[in-house]
């Protein structure tokens, strides 16, 4: 390594080190039964459960509140909220616990994000009243990361067979629809104008998605990666990888501990670093020149290669038919994507036109939920209650050992 770049890479974990000691030392503490009040603003769509609702939120130190209050009141994306009540801890799986609030009182003054809000609330009716359940649903969680409306069976049935991503405004989501707009765009333009689109794919699905933290900070490590494969500098993409990674860390170190930061950053960079192993030769580089389906898979395995531990470490649980279920789906997002969005433009001006293109839709959502139902039963799933972070280090240290081996 340059002698330059190595001074300069200590410096920053060096100003990274002390920025962290300057947070935690300071950052105010909760205790349980602690009664609070603060200010939030809402980024989720709030969620019905028989006659009660519930809302997410953040505490003024960055942690997330789970908050319970009644079906009655009327909560939209982006209201900025005045929250007082009195918080609890809740102990998840004997490994990590979370903040609960049970019904606040809560004080609307304002939104920040009222057009986008109205958008999204136009846009949730139309898929409702367009698409059967659970067809409507799963929709919107494609094209926006909104799940909310989503029966908990179904979601159950994601997360079994390895697909819950897709619904979900993570990272991995986010990088796994750009390589597969790549994909499709590689079939109609040169690799770069490709690439370039799925760039912009990237963007218009963080606005769509109603720019939360997790999909602006995806899309800004999905966006680098793809702009370093433009100007044909893969060096580029790694240095603009950590130095998104050093600037979002240094702005806020509570990322640190946040799984859509981790799911992001480590997904990206199985991208970057994993997928030009399986291209290097061979049956596996025939299998994505000449194969559908081909880039959808090593696109796959490269980000659960990067995401495995992180999975299993917060959530205890993989799908081993995880791969296949991807494989046979994944290729349904983008006209998915593509289909559900130009149906949510036209939508808020010509409804029945907007209709018209969600329900072109249906072929491919039936075929979704019925490859999730074959493959949702529970079987072939792979439990860790526990997962020390000894093994977690050493995986991560082996992966990085067999990189470094095949890039000499």
């Amino acid at each position: 390594m340059n002698r330059k770049l190595l001074i300069f890479c200590a410096l920053l974990f060096f100003l990274l080190t002390l920025r962290f000691y300057s947070f935690y030392s300071s950052r105010e503490v909760y205790f349980d039964k602690q009664q609070i009040s603060f200010h939030s603003t809402l980024l989720s769509e709030s969620k019905f459960v028989s006659n009660r609702q519930s809302l997410t939120a953040n505490l003024p130190n960055g942690e997330k509140i789970f908050i319970t209050t009644d079906a009655y009141s009327s909560f939209n994306f982006g209201d900025k909220l005045i929250i007082s009540g009195t918080l609890n801890k809740q102990l998840l799986n004997n490994k990590r616990s979370i903040w609960i609030m049970l019904f606040p009182k809560i004080e609307i003054f304002g939104n920040s994000l009222g057009l986008l809000s109205n958008f999204r609330k136009k846009v949730i009716s139309l898929f409702d009243k367009t698409l059967p359940q659970p067809s409507g649903s799963l929709l919107l969680g494609i094209v926006f990361g909104i799940k909310e409306q989503m029966d908990a069976d179904f979601v159950q049935d994601l997360r079994n067979v390895g697909v819950l991503h897709v619904i979900a405004a993570s990272g991995m989501n986010v990088v796994m629809v750009g390589g597969f707009m790549s994909s499709l765009f590689s079939f109609f333009f040169k690799r770069q104008l490709a690439l370039a689109l799925s760039i912009f794919g990237i963007l218009f699905y963080a606005v769509l998605s109603g720019l939360e933290p997790s999909i602006i900070r995806a899309s800004i490590m999905g966006g680098l990666v793809f702009l370093s494969q433009i100007i044909g500098r893969q060096n580029s993409a790694s240095y603009a990888l950590f130095l998104a990674g050093f600037g979002m860390l240094f702005l806020s170190p509570v990322l640190i501990s946040d799984v859509g930061f981790q799911l992001s950053f480590t997904a990206t960079a199985g991208l970057l670093y994993l997928r030009p192993l399986f291209a290097r030769g061979g049956k596996t580089k025939i299998l994505i020149e000449k194969s559908i389906i081909g880039e959808d898979i090593v696109t796959t395995i490269s980000a659960q290669i990067a995401t495995l531990p992180i999975l299993l470490a917060n959530f205890g649980i993989y799908s081993l038919w995880s791969v296949v279920v991807n494989a046979l789906v994944l290729w349904t997002v983008p006209p998915l994507m593509i289909l559900g969005g130009i149906g949510a433009i036209f939508g808020l001006v010509f409804s029945s036109i907007g209709q018209i293109f969600i329900y072109l839709c249906l072929p491919f959502l039936f075929y979704f939920e019925k490859i999730v139902s074959i493959f949702g039963s529970g079987t072939g799933l792979l439990n860790v209650q526990v997962l020390p972070w000894e093994i977690i280090v050493g995986y991560y240290l082996i992966l990085t050992a067999i990189v470094l081996s095949r890039h000499r």
